[in-house]
């Protein structure tokens, strides 16, 4: 039998198909360079790009703990996508004022939006190569997300611009760097509803000639669906998510998994303080379901590695993740290493084909 050389890393294993990414912290990306460096070769900071981390205050770019990630990256030869520009979280309370305790006037506001994607885009022309223009933009049932939702929901650049704010966002980023592949980002692509909603959405922005380029499917998975036919987890399953792949890439777009984990806490299952896991209750049977579910998934990437160009787990190892914060004293083990940065079976899924 031929030597086969020494076992391939995550990188190295999807190399011919696609980029594999990990979003990063201003902290993370140095207390997991050796696990970064070794096994992705894409990174996203996590929130480092969001409009409140760039421009707290009215035209004061600060652009120092995004540049730190980004040279980290360009230094150690990894690509970066760029996330995200428009969203209807994590921004500054000055952008949607008058100033005078009032609501901003929506010319002020297209042209506050437009200034900092231009000036943003243009910080990191040549260096990020695909953007996250617009987050979050559609509801479950396939409609906008708009103004009169409650807080936190709701999207203040609907309730003042419209879904024209969409359009101009996209324009704005792409005259900035034509080079730039643009997305939009969203969770929830498996629901039917939704997923019908964001197509017709792109639709129309293509025909109108609008510069898209692809589409993010967030993909915060759970360790199996909900059984409960009124959770939007129900239909969190592998043949919806391939409908997904199949609806959005008939547009001629990119597809790119972008928030990628799975959590072991199943939707419309409560738990307590007391049914929280550990790192003792995290079992070899959970492991290996936890396997599975990545298994089948990572199956599905590689079937439509002709449209899929990129996979971003969003974190690196368990002991820095996102759903660990997600609810208060709740612990989770979403990713493909364990809190010491071990390879997990999860890992071993990902990689035995």
């Amino acid at each position: 039998m031929p030597d086969e050389g020494p076992p391939k890393n995550l990188a190295e294993k999807y190399a011919s198909l696609f980029p594999i990414g990990a979003a990063v912290d201003s902290q993370s990306y140095m207390t997991h360079a050796a696990l970064l460096k070794t096994h992705f070769n894409s990174v996203t900071a996590e929130n480092e790009m969001k409009f409140e981390s760039l421009q707290r205050n009215e035209n004061n770019f600060t652009y120092d703990a995004a540049d730190r990630i980004v040279n980290f990256a360009v230094t150690n030869k990894m690509k970066v996508r760029g996330h995200a520009l428009v969203w209807h979280s994590q921004n500054p309370a000055w952008l949607f004022s008058n100033g005078s305790g009032g609501t901003v006037s929506r010319q002020t506001l297209l042209t506050r939006m437009k200034n900092h994607i231009s000036n943003v885009v243009r910080h990191f022309r040549g260096k990020v190569y695909a953007w996250d223009v617009v987050n979050e933009a559609m509801m479950e049932d396939g409609s906008y997300r708009t103004g009169n939702l409650a807080d936190g929901q709701r999207s203040r650049w609907h309730e003042i611009l419209g879904e024209s704010y969409i359009a101009e966002a996209f324009k704005a980023a792409h005259e900035a760097d034509p080079d730039a592949k643009l997305f939009y980002n969203d969770f929830y692509n498996y629901i039917p509803a939704k997923q019908q909603g964001i197509y017709n959405m792109l639709k129309g922005l293509l025909d109108q000639g609008v510069p898209v380029h692809g589409v993010g499917l967030q993909a915060h998975l759970n360790i199996e669906p909900s059984t409960v036919t009124t959770n939007q987890a129900y239909h969190q399953n592998v043949a919806n998510m391939e409908e997904a792949i199949k609806l959005y890439s008939s547009l001629g777009l990119d597809v790119q998994v972008t928030e990628l984990d799975i959590s072991l806490y199943i939707p419309g299952v409560t738990y307590n303080q007391s049914t929280f896991y550990t790192t003792a209750t995290f079992t070899d049977a959970l492991k290996a379901k936890q396997a599975a579910r990545y298994r089948e998934f990572f199956e599905l990437f590689r079937k439509y590695k002709s449209v899929i160009t990129g996979v971003t787990f969003w974190g690196i190892a368990d002991d820095n993740t996102w759903l660990s914060e997600f609810s208060s004293g709740r612990k989770d083990f979403p990713l493909l290493f364990d809190v010491n940065h071990t390879p997990k079976p999860a890992y071993d899924a990902v990689v035995g084909f």
